[in-house]
């Protein structure tokens, strides 16, 4: 499992350039990132090399703002690789709660979150996938 931040910020100009200001400051690289909205919010997800510094950074701060595990899942960089690995979730019952995804060495990396972290895991071991940690991102 990896952790990634999942950071809540008002959906106005401005504040996600304040967050990232934030990291910035702290000389952390990001990885990989996502952002949704909502008309009032929005939740930043991102992933970095060092994610319990940039969690303490953002907390100094005052954001709102959870860390949890996700998969990241790396596939070869073949055409169908992501939907062959998806269907391995599906095919068990599982829901993706949400997927994003980055190039990686060459390879693909699929982050996702899903409604049971723990079958989810069976499944990375039952089907033999590679998984990546934090500490699998220093560059």
């Amino acid at each position: 499992m990896l952790h990634q931040i999942s950071i809540f910020i008002e959906n106005k100009p401005g504040t996600l350039h304040e967050t990232l200001g934030i990291i910035k400051q702290e000389n952390l690289q990001i990885v990989a990132s996502s952002i949704s909205d909502t008309a009032e919010y929005g939740i930043y997800r991102v992933i970095t090399q060092d994610p319990q510094a940039a969690y303490e950074a953002l907390k100094k701060h005052s954001l709102t703002m959870i860390m949890s595990e996700v998969l990241a899942i790396s596939l070869v960089n073949v055409v169908g690789t992501a939907a062959d690995t998806i269907s391995l979730f599906t095919q068990e019952g599982l829901n993706i709660e949400y997927l994003y995804s980055f190039m990686w060495h060459q390879n693909g990396i699929l982050i996702m979150r899903t409604n049971d972290q723990e079958k989810a895991m069976e499944i990375v071991r039952k089907h033999q996938l590679h998984c990546l940690e934090s500490a699998d991102l220093k560059f």
